[in-house]
């Protein structure tokens, strides 16, 4: 992330589980789009917008021991989360880097740069986009995956309570001066950066049932987001009823042997081009 930009889910522990919960609902797409895009053993891969290191770990399984994962975030205090992690888990190709994306600089010799969920909040994601991919070895990796929040959650009978939420979050986000649709304009922003068009696909999560994780997602989403929320006079913690949403939402769904799906993921990826 960068230091200009504003992160409406903020930089919580309840955050960084949030964050967890959706790498294990996401994680099987980024993969996808990692492998489709070339990514494997003994690369060297920039990470970027790391977070807590969810998709710094997926790469550094990917790179394998004779890969390198080098992960930049602005905020050191997550950083530190990340690579306590790192050590946990005894992984020793991944390291982070405090700072901002936009302009900091590492070299020109990695493999690919990647980074999910990042450029929704940057303010000129093209620019940023050229920025990073300078730190690529010609016919190198760019993939980013970035979500359209215009699209869902979708629920299948309609939810009631998911569609009386769903009327504060996006608009509590566009407020914030973000972009709902960062995913589909995720093409516009590789080609204004200069980078061949990339290839695309979309993917996202559903389900139904009892011990779907979807459920505790969303509601953790909305808690992250209820600041920001409550900023702008969309609604109270009390007309949410946050604490007990994630219960609720799963009673409705299963009364109505429902499904949900979660907004989609777009990915994108393409390479420098050998001229660049």
């Amino acid at each position: 992330m960068t230091e200009e930009s504003v992160y409406v889910m903020g930089r919580s522990d309840a955050e960084t589980e949030r964050l967890r919960a959706q790498s294990m609902l996401f994680d099987p797409t980024t993969r996808r789009l990692f492998k489709e895009a070339g990514i494997s053993t003994g690369m060297k891969v920039l990470d970027v917008g790391s977070g807590g290191g969810d998709v710094a770990l997926l790469l550094a399984d990917l790179v394998g021991p004779t890969g390198q994962v080098i992960g930049v975030d602005s905020h050191d205090s997550i950083l530190e989360k990340a690579r306590a992690r790192v050590a946990q888990r005894k992984v020793h190709n991944v390291s982070f880097v405090q700072g901002d994306i936009r302009t900091i600089v590492l070299g020109d010799d990695f493999d690919a740069v990647v980074g999910r969920l990042v450029l929704t909040y940057v303010p000129e994601p093209a620019r940023c986009v050229r920025h990073l991919a300078d730190h690529v070895r010609p016919d190198g990796i760019v993939a980013f995956q970035d979500i359209d929040w215009s699209i869902g959650p979708v629920a299948f009978p309609p939810s009631p309570l998911l569609a009386r939420v769903w009327d504060w979050a996006p608009p509590a986000f566009e407020r914030a001066g973000l972009e709902r649709q960062m995913g589909l304009k995720l093409f516009r922003a590789f080609v204004d950066a200069g980078l061949p068009a990339p290839r695309m696909h979309v993917e996202a999560p559903a389900g139904g049932g009892p011990h779907w994780a979807g459920y505790d997602y969303i509601a953790a989403g909305i808690h992250s987001m209820l600041p920001v929320i409550e900023k702008f006079e969309l609604a109270s913690a009390a007309d949410i009823g946050i604490d007990t949403f994630a219960a609720r939402l799963r009673a409705e769904t299963l009364a109505q042997r429902g499904v949900l799906m979660l907004p989609p993921f777009v990915s994108a990826w393409s390479r420098v081009a050998r001229s660049l």
